[in-house]
C-alpha cells in the first residue's frame, strides 16, 4: 500500500501515560511517520518523548492551543496523504491503519474513518465499547453508539463497516486534503465536539465518514481531561453544541433544535441542582453565556458553510446520521444511569 501515513499525537501533561500510545503507533503493520506535538506541558512530556522515543518527531507548540488549535498547527507541518489523530491515552491495534486504508481503497468517497473504540481503564475493559460510530442530534450534540455495552453483544450490522456521523478524535483517520479543504478544525472550539464539527462539515461538503469495527483501538477515557462530569468539559460541550447548531443546521432544523434545547438545558439544570452539583450548574451557565457572546461570529461562518452544502438535513436523517434531540436526551439519561451504577460499584469495591 503506497499511501503515505502519519500518526500525530497532541499532548498536554501526558508523560505518565504516553508510552503505550507511542509503542502502538510505531508497531503498525504499515510504515508510518509518528509525530508528537506538545501543547505547553509542564510535566516534562516533551523531554520524556525526546529521550525515550528517538524515532518520534517531537515538536514544541509553546502554549496550550487546545485540541483544535494545536492540531491545526502541527498538521500544517505534516505532508503525509493520510493523517491519524491519536490521543496520548489511546493505543492502536497493530493492523489499525492497515485495516482502515484497505477499506478506504474500496470507498473513494470515504474521507474520514475510524474503528471500534474500546475502553481500557479500570472502569471498563478491552471488551467494553466506547464507540462504534455515532449520531448527530438536532441539539448540536452527538452520541457514540454502543457506549458502555459489551463488544461481544453488538449486533452483526453494527460490527460490519458502515457509514456513521462522526469518528472520535481519540483515534481518527482523515485524508490530509479533506482536512484542509474543510479548513481544519475550528479553533474556537478549543476542546470537545471539534471532531463532531469536522465530520459534520465533511458530510455537508459531500464526503463520507465510515467506521470499520475490525480496526480496534483502546482508550483510557478521561485520563487526560477529567472525564464526562468535569466542569471544563461541561462548559465546553455546552458552548460548542450551540456552535454546531448555529453553523451546521438548516433553518427549519435549527428552530426545532432551539426549542428542544430549552427543555434539554432545563432538565440538566434541575439534575445538577438535585445532586448539588453546583460546579456543573455554573459550568452549564458559563457555557451558555459564552455561546451568546460568540453568536455573531458563528452566524457569519454559517453563511459560508450553508452556501457550500451538498447534503440536506433530510439526507442525513434518511441515512440515519441525524436524529432528534429527544433521542439524544434519552442517550444522555442512559449514560448518566451507567455513571451512577459505576460510581456505586466503585464505592462498594472500596469498602471491601
Amino acid at each position: 500500500m503506497s499511501d503515505s501515513l502519519a500518526v500525530v499525537v497532541l499532548t498536554f501533561n501526558a508523560k505518565d501515560f504516553i508510552d503505550p500510545c507511542l509503542a502502538s503507533a510505531l508497531a503498525q503493520t504499515l510504515p508510518v511517520q509518528v509525530v508528537v506535538a506538545d501543547n505547553g506541558s509542564q510535566d516534562g512530556t516533551l523531554a520524556h518523548v525526546r529521550e525515550r522515543w528517538p524515532a518520534v518527531t517531537a515538536l514544541d507548540l509553546g502554549a496550550n492551543h487546545g485540541f483544535a488549535g494545536g492540531y491545526n498547527r502541527v498538521l500544517a507541518t505534516v505532508e503525509a496523504e493520510w493523517l491519524v489523530l491519536l490521543n496520548p491515552d489511546a493505543t492502536l491495534a497493530p493492523d489499525w491503519c492497515e485495516q482502515l486504508l484497505a477499506f478506504a481503497a474500496t470507498q473513494p468517497a470515504a474521507a474520514v474513518l475510524g474503528g471500534a473504540l474500546l475502553f481500557s481503564h479500570a472502569a471498563g475493559s478491552a471488551e467494553t465499547v466506547q464507540s462504534i460510530g455515532s449520531r448527530f442530534t438536532d441539539a448540536g450534540t452527538a452520541f457514540e453508539v454502543g457506549w458502555g455495552q459489551p463488544l461481544a453483544e453488538q449486533p452483526p450490522a453494527r460490527m460490519a463497516p458502515h457509514r456513521t456521523a462522526a469518528i472520535p478524535g481519540a483515534a481518527l483517520l482523515i485524508r490530509r486534503r479533506t482536512f484542509w479543504d474543510l479548513g481544519g478544525f475550528d479553533p474556537g472550539y478549543f476542546a470537545y465536539l471539534e471532531d463532531v464539527d469536522l465530520c459534520w462539515r465533511a458530510w455537508l461538503a459531500g464526503h463520507e465518514v465510515w467506521v470499520v469495527p475490525q480496526a480496534q483501538a483502546l482508550h483510557a477515557f478521561g485520563a487526560s481531561s477529567g472525564g464526562r462530569i468535569s466542569p471544563f468539559r461541561i462548559r465546553c460541550m455546552q458552548r460548542n453544541r450551540y456552535a454546531n447548531m448555529a453553523r451546521l443546521l438548516e433553518a427549519g432544523t435549527l428552530i426545532i433544535g432551539l426549542a428542544t434545547s430549552i427543555g434539554y438545558d432545563g432538565y440538566r439544570m434541575l439534575e445538577y441542582a438535585g445532586h448539588r452539583r453546583w460546579d456543573g450548574l455554573q459550568a452549564l451557565w458559563l457555557g451558555t453565556l459564552d455561546a451568546a457572546r460568540r453568536l455573531p461570529g458563528w452566524w457569519r461562518a454559517r453563511h459560508k458553510i450553508q452556501a457550500g452544502r451538498r447534503r440536506t438535513d433530510r439526507d442525513l436523517r434518511r441515512i440515519g446520521l441525524l436524529v432528534s434531540a429527544l433521542a439524544g436526551l434519552h442517550e444522555y439519561r442512559r449514560l448518566q444511569a451507567l455513571a451512577v451504577r459505576g460510581e456505586t460499584r466503585q464505592n462498594n469495591d472500596t469498602r471491601r
